[in-house]
This record gives C-alpha cells, sequence and structure tokens, in this order.
C-alpha cells in the first residue's frame, strides 16, 4: 500500500470579511495560503452550497475576496484536528468585549490581522 508524503506543518487559517473584518470561517490547510484561498474561491464559483461558498459568492458580486490570514501553526508532531477544534472552540466563545483584536504575524509572509467581529460560518468543529 502506498503511503502519503508526510505534511511538514499545517497552517490553522481564517477568512475575514474585507466589508468589516468580521472573521467569518476557520479552517485547516497544508497549502500555501493564496492556494486555499482560491480552492475556496473555485468551490464557490461551481456551486457550492456550504455557508462559507454561499459568503464567498456574494463577496465575490461586490468585486471582493475574503482576506485568508494564519492563526496558528500545527507542528507535525501535532494533531491538527485538534488544533482545528480548538482554535475553532476559541473564537465561538471569544467575548464581543474583547474586540477588536490583532493578530500577530504567524509565518514570515504574515503581517498582523485586525478583527472586528465574528460571525463564524464553520458547519462542523473542525477536525
Amino acid at each position: 500500500m502506498k503511503q502519503r508524503p508526510k505534511v511538514g506543518r499545517y497552517l490553522i487559517y481564517g477568512l475575514l470579511d474585507p466589508r468589516d473584518r468580521t472573521l467569518r470561517y476557520v479552517g485547516k490547510t497544508h497549502l500555501r495560503r493564496e492556494i486555499r484561498l482560491e480552492r475556496h474561491v473555485q468551490k464557490a464559483m461551481q456551486g457550492g452550497r456550504a455557508p462559507v461558498s454561499e459568503w464567498i459568492r456574494e463577496l465575490t458580486e461586490h468585486g471582493l475576496l475574503p482576506h485568508i490570514f494564519v492563526l496558528r501553526k500545527v507542528s507535525p508532531d501535532q494533531d491538527w484536528r485538534r488544533g482545528e477544534r480548538e482554535t475553532i472552540e476559541l473564537w465561538r466563545s471569544w467575548s464581543p468585549d474583547e474586540l477588536p483584536v490583532t493578530i500577530s504575524p504567524q509565518t514570515a509572509k504574515s503581517t498582523p490581522t485586525e478583527i472586528h467581529g465574528i460571525r463564524l460560518l464553520n458547519v462542523q468543529d473542525g477536525g
């Protein structure tokens, strides 16, 4: 049986609404952020029915795209499923009194990201 190559690390990322800087989605990827965002957009344009796809279609109708940013890195020796679940849980329970909040850069190509609101569209708790 052929084994898949081991991934070096996973990124737990957020999708931010560029209109009001609201965190709308938390996911994980081992791809570069730009590629993961492109795949989200492709799925939306192909008629994806998930809430995140519907939201992305709404943005594209206004000539906009979500801002993708890294919330945390998960090393190869850690469980990315747990990391994703914990991150979704953290943001679902985040107090509006603690907003806005600035997320520090998590990778060399990242910049600080300011979140002004939270309305997650995740239909699962991750993992």
